[in-house]
């Protein structure tokens, strides 16, 4: 059992984690439902409160992932110990994929069968997936077992909204995973050329477009700002705009497709309309390639862009040696909002998951291995070389954590020294602002609704309208076909 220190701010993370678990009645935190059993996505395994680990029986369990070899590497580590601890336990574990789909793929084809694995990395919407075979395990009464779950303390030092996305399938608080390697989006940006011009970092899209105009007028040619990935454009400026995306029925419980709506039409308006007047670019109207190549280069065309915090390195890796040498710096900020007070941001990466057994023993197995690899030291070590953040304050305490913060040259005059500096700020903002993530309801056509808003919105920032009434009737005439497409 660690002990978390008395840190500054945390009594307000207490209270925003205490606030969080109340919203959803969270078993684990000693909540009373509101809901019925049968409203639950899946049924909650009935752990008695004396299980533990049969340790004179031996257990074999597998892991099925899609690593690249370092992490893999690490993991394959991590097995050693928790092997030697438990000696009674196998982990197998193997790459069964080679991008997340497939790996959705696979084991929706092998749970039929019964083939699938213990423990899983998985996205939100592939858990969803399961689920219609009522495949995952509910954790929630191995979380609030004496002997095996967590402790409160333990609970609490999850970032709190890292923690809830476990919880997002319904509306009675089942929880399908735990945060695994988790990222974001952020805001780069061209210090270099901020400090040169006296932009300060913009906290809203009206902030970020009045600097786009500027450097429009001084550079036509260019395109000012850049966003990465247009279906996550399009979530988290429905969040940001308090227009409904997706949701659960208050009646049903049962989730739904909300987009199509005059609020959604709005924010794709506004967006539409920096598109048009060359301000904005996306990956896609931009030849599929990412903006941060826009933007290291001698003769940039982005001066802006968000990317997400995995993929932080990038906005350095691969540019040319003498830019850098010229003075090229990127700082990193949270995103900006309609308002100052309405910077919401998508979370995002794999969590872990947990497949029923009808053996006991090989469950409890599974989940203390999944307890294991979310020690604190073991997240912190994890997100170092990844770039994905801790999931839990007290890593951010760890001695492998502060060498590697203490490592940090304020500074840099290398291209890995500038990329390790930015790669700690990136993970900073998940510390430094925990109460701006979220996550989206999940549910069987949520995934589907995910990838269709995202070709819906590139479809209506190409789209070359005659006049406003033309673009009013195409947007209208898109949100139909693409609210249709999913629902039918």
């Amino acid at each position: 059992m660690f002990k978390i220190k008395r840190r500054k701010g945390m009594k307000k993370i207490v209270l925003i984690f205490l606030a969080l678990t109340a919203a959803v009645s969270l078993a684990a935190c000693g909540g009373e439902r509101t809901g019925t059993e049968a409203s639950r996505l899946v049924e909650w395994y009935e752990l008695s409160e004396d299980a533990n680990l049969d340790t004179t029986q031996n257990i074999t369990i597998t892991f099925w992932h899609r690593m690249g070899a370092q992490s893999q590497a690490l993991v394959q580590g991590w097995i050693e110990e928790f092997e030697t601890i438990y000696p009674n336990i196998t982990v197998i574990e193997e790459k069964a994929a080679g991008d997340y789909t497939a790996l959705s793929d696979k084991i929706a084809l092998a749970i039929p069968a019964g083939n699938q694995p213990d423990i899983a990395e998985s996205y939100p919407d592939h858990i969803a997936r399961y689920a219609a075979a009522k495949a995952p395990l509910a954790l929630n009464n191995f979380i609030n077992n004496p002997n095996i779950g967590f402790t409160q303390e333990e609970i609490a030092d999850f970032l709190p909204g890292l923690w809830a996305e476990g919880q997002s399938y319904d509306n009675e608080g089942t929880i399908l995973s735990l945060p695994f390697t988790k990222s974001s989006e952020a805001f780069f940006y061209n210090k270099t050329y901020f400090e040169e011009h006296e932009y300060e970092v913009p906290t809203t899209w009206d902030e970020v477009f009045a600097i786009a105009e500027d450097i429009k007028a001084r550079e036509p040619e260019a395109f000012p700002f850049g966003y990465d990935s247009e279906d996550n454009l399009f979530i988290t400026g429905s969040k940001q705009f308090n227009a409904p995306y997706t949701g659960y029925n208050a009646e049903t419980g049962q989730g739904e497709v909300q987009f199509n709506n005059d609020l959604s039409k709005d924010m794709v308006r506004y967006f539409k309309d920096k598109v048009d007047r060359g301000l904005m670019i996306t990956r896609a109207l931009n030849g599929d390639a990412y903006n941060s190549d826009s933007m290291k280069v001698a003769n940039p065309k982005t001066y802006m862009y968000v990317g997400s915090t995995g993929g932080t390195r990038y906005a350095y890796v691969g540019m040319p040696q003498d830019v850098f040498d010229a003075g090229y710096r990127v700082g990193v900020a949270p995103l900006p909002g309609f308002t100052a007070e309405s910077r919401f941001q998508i979370q995002q990466g794999p969590n872990i998951n947990l497949f029923k057994s009808n053996d006991e023993q090989r469950m409890i197995a599974a989940w203390l291995f999944a307890k294991f690899m979310l020690q604190p030291e073991k997240t912190a070590e994890f997100s170092i070389p990844s770039g994905y953040a801790p999931i839990r304050y007290s890593a951010y305490e760890t001695e492998l954590w502060t060498n590697y913060v203490a490592g940090i040259k304020e500074n840099p005059t290398t291209i890995d020294e500038a990329v390790a500096k930015l790669v700690k700020e990136a993970i900073e903002i998940f510390l430094e602002n925990e109460d701006i993530f979220f996550t989206s309801a999940v549910f069987n056509q949520s995934s589907k609704t995910r990838s269709e808003v995202g070709a819906l919105l590139v479809k209506i920032l190409a789209y070359n309208a005659l006049n406003d009434e033309d673009l009013d009737a195409y947007i209208d005439q898109q949100y139909q076909e693409s609210f249709d497409f999913i629902t039918n």
